[in-house]
């Protein structure tokens, strides 16, 4: 708290300096007079000092002339802000007081109904009820970075012997341990796919614990999106032939460029690509396109005919370890981690995602990148950025 002389800080926020002067009154009776009391008459006053961070507790009027002392407060976080944030009216109102709550406002006080004793208990238990929030939440980030921590070791300690039974199982497929029987190759690639799904699992759960751990590192650079598309979509060729889909892939007409980690963002779009695959049936079309809506970005564009999203199921998407359920997902599988990772790689590079989807003809999933005009480097070759 910032305090001067051990005092507490106040600002009121109130429009009327009688109330002021009422409120300066009652503050002095206090024994010890732990608290100093200031004042801005305006909306504007009020914005660049709240701004400021100085003061330990803002008292806010609800009325200040033609303003409401509510909207003022919308333009802060007051959750996250340290200070209590106390309203002031001139009579009871209850929506005013639900509305207060549900913003983060610590209490409410009607003019005219307090005095002294009531007003320095108010003032310092919402100082007190700030103090213990602050630290209960940060008790729940430190056991997020914790589990995080543990996600990521427990992640690294799972793949690396499940990389070496990849290897080992692969010599023995290719002979390195001399002729096998049908039944053994049959075994051994059942073997082999199972430890590819848990190599996938554990990639997924690495990747995510690096991004919530602030431990991504992105190495940017002009990238000509069109010719990533290419690569994607011979990777996905495999996949896709298996369940007889068809793929089509628009080009654009000149190349497009975007400043990013061309193996992250490759990466984020390939699992759209692979996602879209899974949620298809077999024998439908999965289209691919990229064009310029405008000169500051690039759009890509994953349209499928699969089974489709319904609309209360869209808002829990991108949400870390969701599943929704559909037609094709106890078959399909996975972590919920996928589209989580994918969009959230996607906005650290400035960019976003947006979905469109009718339950039972498919969905459509545009990513949408800063573009930029040549393939220059905008910040220096090979530019990198800690995230």
């Amino acid at each position: 708290m910032v305090k001067t002389k051990d005092k507490t800080r106040l600002l009121l926020v109130d429009d009327d300096e009688d109330d002021y002067l009422i409120l300066r009154n009652l503050l002095a009776k206090i024994a010890g007079a732990p608290f100093r009391l200031e004042w801005v008459a305006t909306v504007e006053q009020a914005l660049q000092a709240i701004s400021a961070s100085e003061h330990d507790i803002y008292l806010v009027d609800y009325r200040l002339g033609p303003e409401d002392g509510l909207e003022l407060l919308a333009n802060f976080d007051l959750v996250q802000r340290p200070e209590p944030f106390i309203i002031l009216t001139g009579a009871g109102d209850d929506r005013v007081e639900a509305r207060a709550m549900n913003m983060g406002i610590a209490d409410y006080l009607v003019k005219g109904t307090f005095d002294a004793e009531l007003l320095s208990r108010v003032l310092r238990y919402a100082i007190q009820r700030k103090h213990i929030e602050a630290q209960r939440i940060e008790q729940l980030l430190e056991i997020n970075r914790s589990k995080d921590e543990f996600i990521a070791l427990a992640s690294h300690q799972l793949r690396t012997p499940a990389t070496a039974v990849k290897q080992y199982v692969g010599m023995v497929l290719e002979g390195y341990a001399g002729d096998i029987t049908d039944y053994q190759r049959q075994l051994l690639i059942s073997a082999f796919e199972s430890n590819e799904r848990q190599i996938r699992v554990v990639n997924d759960m690495l990747l995510v614990a690096r991004l919530d751990l602030k431990k991504m590192t992105l190495n940017q650079e002009a990238v000509n999106i069109g010719q990533l598309l290419e690569r994607i979509i011979a990777d996905a060729v495999g996949p896709v032939s298996q369940r007889k889909q068809k793929l089509r892939f628009h080009a654009p007409a000149r190349p497009l460029y975007a400043f990013v980690d061309q193996e992250y963002i490759r990466m984020a779009i390939g699992n759209i690509l692979d996602n879209a695959s899974k949620y298809t049936p077999h024998g439908k079309q999965i289209t691919v396109s990229v064009h310029a809506p405008g000169n500051d970005t690039v759009s890509v564009t994953i349209q499928d005919e699969g089974v489709g999203i319904a609309k209360p199921d869209l808002e829990r998407l991108f949400k870390k370890f969701s599943r929704i359920h559909n037609p094709l997902s106890i078959e399909v599988g996975g972590t919920g981690l996928g589209l989580y990772w994918s969009k959230e790689v996607v906005e650290l590079h400035g960019g976003g995602i947006e979905v469109s989807s009718t339950p039972g003809e498919g969905s459509t999933f545009t990513i949408q990148l800063r573009r930029i005009m040549t393939p220059r480097q905008p910040f220096g070759r090979g530019a990198s950025q800690s995230m």
